[in-house]
């Protein structure tokens, strides 16, 4: 949840007598949520499968709202704008979505998102910045979904992986790809 002052995130709220306090710690305003509740990993799956009609993949919840740094090998670009946005062939991931609806890019975000930037409805956005997403791919079935990495000017997709499994194992840690000064060390790690 973002701060209604100054946007930053809220931290964890407090809670006292199932009332949540969320204090910004930037600029000190105060949310209050009354009969506030916390709800277990499956019951947000099974809301978010219920209202989008997809069922996420075995595994999901494992990596849901976790943070990297990852990258992950992508395929040769094919076209200018896939080289101009994937063109090194890797793709640097900071945090997979979660499924908590009231923190910053939830699997429940991507409804809006994908409408912000005009991308197919049957997506499921995992990580991104707007211009360049990761998504869980549904547009061939509502489950078992593929991994693309997708771009916003032309909506040219890039295939990741052919599961989310098949994704999970190709993450490769930051620090095995890049050194401290953001150049590749790995030469199996950048596309040829």
């Amino acid at each position: 949840m973002k701060c209604r002052e100054c946007s930053i995130d809220f931290p964890e709220p407090d809670i006292i007598d199932g009332t949540a306090y969320y204090v910004c710690a930037s600029c000190g305003n105060v949310h209050e949520v009354q009969n506030y509740r916390t709800y277990p990993p499956e019951e947000r799956i099974a809301e978010f499968e219920r209202q989008h009609g997809v069922k996420l993949p075995a595994g999901f919840s494992d990596y849901a709202g976790r943070s990297g740094p990852w990258v992950v090998r992508l395929p040769p670009a094919n076209s200018e704008t896939t080289k101009y946005y994937f063109g090194e062939g890797l793709y640097e991931i900071g945090r997979i979505a979660g499924f908590d609806p009231d923190t910053f890019l939830s699997i429940f975000d991507s409804s809006s998102l994908t409408v912000e930037w005009g991308l197919p409805k049957e997506l499921v956005l995992l990580e991104g910045d707007g211009h360049t997403w990761i998504a869980l791919d549904y547009r061939t079935a509502n489950s078992a979904p593929t991994v693309i990495a997708i771009e916003t000017d032309e909506y040219t997709c890039l295939p990741v992986a052919s599961s989310f499994q098949e994704f999970v194992l190709a993450l490769l840690p930051y620090e095995s790809v890049y050194d401290a000064d953001g150049y590749v060390i790995h030469p199996r790690s950048a596309s040829t």
